[in-house]
């Protein structure tokens, strides 16, 4: 574990504290295709996320601070608040999701790291390292043996049965923090989104008003 987390940047990956990035994904169904669009995603930890799809009077936008989250879309005159489940799951997949796992949750005391036998992917030998944090979630990192970055993450979270996996590749680094442009998400190995990221920014100091939704007029 801590040898990934120094391939991936070692402190200038830990102090990390916004993260914002751009690029194209697109979203599948039953494993195929089914849309593809432009984003830009802005990410303040603890607890906040902002996502824009499209552009110009076109875009879509959802913030998520905490349990409460936002969707604004262009025939809407208002921002519309989500359900409180909405909420609820945004939190936890965001407290399961990479980065939120690397940075916060190996620290957490009663989080427990193991780590198990090696595998095979994609003709690469990784070592898989298991976390179990204190919600009792269970969290794989099958990490390259050579490189020490991680080529897929498994999250089955303790309160649901879908094994929910992110896959990474196409590695650069930006501000001295190693950066996947490439990540596949899969849901009980059913394809359900590819993200390609042309550009990535760090601490570049997000106001906090990013999050939260404009003033109706």
């Amino acid at each position: 574990m801590d040898q990934m987390i120094q391939a991936l940047g070692g402190p200038a990956f830990v102090d990390v504290k916004e993260i914002q990035t751009g690029g194209r994904f697109f979203a599948f169904t039953k494993g195929e295709l089914s849309g593809s669009d432009i984003f830009a995603d802005y990410i303040k930890f603890p607890d906040m996320e902002r996502t824009e799809f499209g552009f110009g009077k076109n875009k879509s936008i959802t913030i998520n601070r905490g349990t409460e989250g936002w969707k604004i879309e262009p025939k809407e005159k208002e921002p519309q608040p989500m359900p409180v489940k909405a909420g609820e799951e945004f939190l936890a997949n965001f407290k399961t999701s990479f980065d939120y796992v690397l940075r916060f949750v190996v620290k957490q005391p009663q989080t427990t790291i193991q780590s198990l036998s090696s595998e095979i992917i994609d003709f690469k030998r990784t070592d898989v390292v298991e976390l179990r944090d204190p919600a009792k979630n269970r969290i794989r990192f099958y990490v390259d043996r050579e490189t020490k970055l991680p080529v897929k993450m498994q999250i089955r979270r303790s309160d649901e049965t879908k094994l929910n996996e992110e896959q990474y590749g196409n590695w650069h680094k930006f501000q001295g923090v190693m950066t996947p442009l490439f990540v596949g998400r899969y849901k009980d190995g059913v394809k359900i989104m590819e993200i390609r990221a042309e550009t990535a920014a760090y601490n570049s100091g997000l106001s906090d008003n990013l999050f939260s939704p404009p003033a109706t007029k």
